[in-house]
């Protein structure tokens, strides 16, 4: 039947072969999306789209090539080959909500296959038809092939992207964020985070003056993972930059009023993710870090010491040497107030390197930052009382007192292993922090020597 169709027969002849077509597609034990290609169907069907005037068979004829599309490796290509990149753009503007949601889905499958196909579809206009597909009023299944479809737009590097393109996109994901549409939000949030992972400032700018980040942040309050996990992903990206005003922008919008009830997730990724940002934000200002802390984002942060995945141990430890640097004093006091001296000192157990390395950088960044010599002899008594070795009765303060430089791995003359690990620490006056350091090390390292 399909390839004895002909599109000059009878409109219902017409509809009743493109329709039971795609019931064939549809049902359980449906016949293979090969076969469909090999018989003709994407020729014929492209055929029927561009030249029928039935909604009912336009409707079945882009549900057949969104099929075709996601379902075989080889399918958007057969489409493109059969000329219905065209076709299919310009019934992205239909009139028919069922229609646009159809052809929205195979352009969405279509642009995700790989980065030419997202522009040949870019080149044949489909900007200028989004803007009536969509227009907030569609039903909602419409505006979840057409969000789908944007983030396909979207999902490679912005960067190769025109700056353009994605500020007429960026236009479209803040209106179509405004309905609450729980599968729009998470494919938006999606490509915002596409959109946002990228180092040059001036699509990161984007997210934020085009409204997105505000949106985006309140996604943070949803139920759905879905939408949960690529919005702490688009503050990780902008929190992550060199550029401490996109910091301040998630700051501003309140991203941080949502770290309590994310870092209580029982999601793993989500949690990681989360304190991924607060390690961003303890990189900055002082004014930056005493969010945290007023906030009382830290000890929830410090809370999951106790958390099976070492992926988290280590971005905790993260935090709180990016906290340290450049620290008030008052800061500094209030990370010993809460405990974080001894949580260092229990990580010097774990038997993992990135753990040690930062647990010791956060520890001598500690002594280095702090000018209170009481609080400083107290940290360094601790780390004794921690290795249990040498009489701390006996140590004045200035033998207390670390020796803190950093070494060139050249004048290390250590294993491979320990020269990947790359020190913070060279070397100590006080030998009970020596051997505390040594013997953890070598626990960790066996081939490991100390630097003397």
């Amino acid at each position: 039947k399909i390839s004895a169709l002909d599109v000059t027969a009878d409109p219902a002849a017409i509809y009743d072969v493109v329709h039971h077509a795609r019931q064939l597609l549809t049902a359980k034990t449906n016949p293979s999306v090969e076969a469909a290609i090999r018989v003709g169907l994407v020729e014929r069907t492209i055929q029927c789209l561009n030249e029928s005037d039935s909604s009912k068979t336009q409707h079945e004829v882009a549900w057949i090539l969104s099929i075709i599309a996601f379902n075989d490796s080889q399918g958007p290509e057969v489409i493109i080959d059969a000329g219905g990149i065209p076709v299919l753009v310009n019934y992205l503007s239909s009139e028919f909500p069922n229609v646009c949601e159809k052809v929205a889905l195979a352009l969405a499958y279509i642009a995700g296959d790989c980065i030419d196909y997202r522009n040949k579809i870019i080149d044949c206009g489909v900007m200028a038809k989004l803007s009536d597909a969509a227009d907030v009023n569609r039903p909602a299944y419409q505006l979840e092939s057409v969000s789908k479809l944007i983030n396909s737009l979207l999902s490679y590097p912005s960067s190769q992207l025109p700056l353009e393109i994605a500020k007429q996109l960026t236009v479209h994901i803040v209106e179509l964020l405004h309905p609450e549409i729980l599968t729009v939000e998470s494919n938006l949030a999606h490509a915002a985070y596409y959109l946002t992972r990228n180092e040059n400032p001036s699509y990161l700018q984007l997210a934020v003056s085009s409204g997105i980040l505000e949106k985006v942040v309140k996604l943070l309050a949803r139920n759905d993972l879905n939408v949960q996990k690529p919005a702490i992903r688009v503050c990780q990206n902008l929190s992550s930059s060199d550029y401490s005003r996109f910091t301040q922008a998630l700051i501003s919008y309140g991203a941080h009023q949502h770290f309590e009830r994310l870092l209580k997730t029982k999601d793993v990724y989500i949690m990681l993710d989360t304190i991924k940002v607060v390690s961003n934000i303890a990189t900055g200002s002082i004014n930056l870090k005493q969010v945290l802390i007023d906030d009382r984002i830290l000890p929830l942060v410090f809370e999951q010491i106790r958390n099976p995945e070492i992926e988290i141990l280590k971005e905790i430890c993260w935090v709180i040497d990016n906290f340290i640097i450049g620290a008030a004093p008052e800061q500094l006091q209030y990370l010993c107030e809460n405990g974080v001296v001894d949580l260092l000192y229990c990580n010097l157990l774990k038997k993992n390197r990135m753990v040690l390395k930062h647990s010791l950088s956060a520890i001598l960044n500690l002594i280095e930052g702090t000018p209170d010599e009481e609080m400083k002899l107290s940290v360094c008594n601790d780390f004794d009382n921690i290795g249990e070795v040498g009489n701390t009765q006996n140590k004045s303060r200035s033998t207390q007192q670390l020796v803190i430089g950093q070494t060139r791995l050249s004048e290390a003359k250590t294993t491979k292993e320990w020269l990947e690990f790359k020190p913070v620490i060279v070397s100590f006056r006080s030998n009970s922090i020596k051997a505390v350091a040594e013997r953890t090390l070598l626990e960790t390292l066996p081939s490991f020597s100390m630097v003397k």
